[in-house]
C-alpha cells in the first residue's frame, strides 16, 4: 500500500498510469533510490500486461542512465588527459642552453671589495 504524495511525483511522471508497482517505483525515484529503479523497472516492464505501464517502466529507467553526450565528453577528456600527461613525461625537460652545442654556460664569479 504504497501512498504516494501528489507533489513528491516528479514532473514527467504526472500522467504516468495508476499501477501499484509503477507507484512504488516512481516514489522510489522521488526518494533518490535508483538502484531499485535500475533493477525493479525492467522487470515491471516484461511482467506488466498493460502497455501504458511498460512505457511507463520503460522511460523511468531511462530517467536513471546517464546522458550519453556526459559519458562520451568525459571519454574524450580522459583521453585529453592521457595524452598530455605522456607529452609531458615523454617531454618534460629543461630547455636546451641558447648558443651552440659546445658552449658552456659563462661562470659567474663573486667579487668581494
Amino acid at each position: 500500500m504504497v501512498r504516494m504524495v501528489r507533489e513528491r511525483v516528479p514532473a514527467f511522471a504526472r500522467d504516468f498510469p495508476r499501477d501499484p508497482a509503477l507507484d512504488a517505483l516512481v516514489e522510489a525515484f522521488a526518494d533518490g533510490d535508483y538502484a531499485r529503479v535500475r533493477a525493479e523497472a525492467p522487470k515491471l516492464a516484461r511482467e506488466s500486461e498493460d502497455p501504458a505501464v511498460q512505457k511507463a517502466a520503460r522511460e523511468l529507467r531511462a530517467r536513471v542512465e546517464a546522458d550519453p553526450l556526459a559519458v562520451k565528453l568525459l571519454l574524450v577528456t580522459g583521453a585529453l588527459l592521457v595524452a598530455l600527461a605522456a607529452w609531458w613525461i615523454t617531454h618534460g625537460h629543461p630547455p636546451a642552453p641558447l648558443g651552440p652545442p659546445s658552449a658552456k654556460p659563462p661562470t659567474t664569479v663573486e667579487r668581494v671589495r
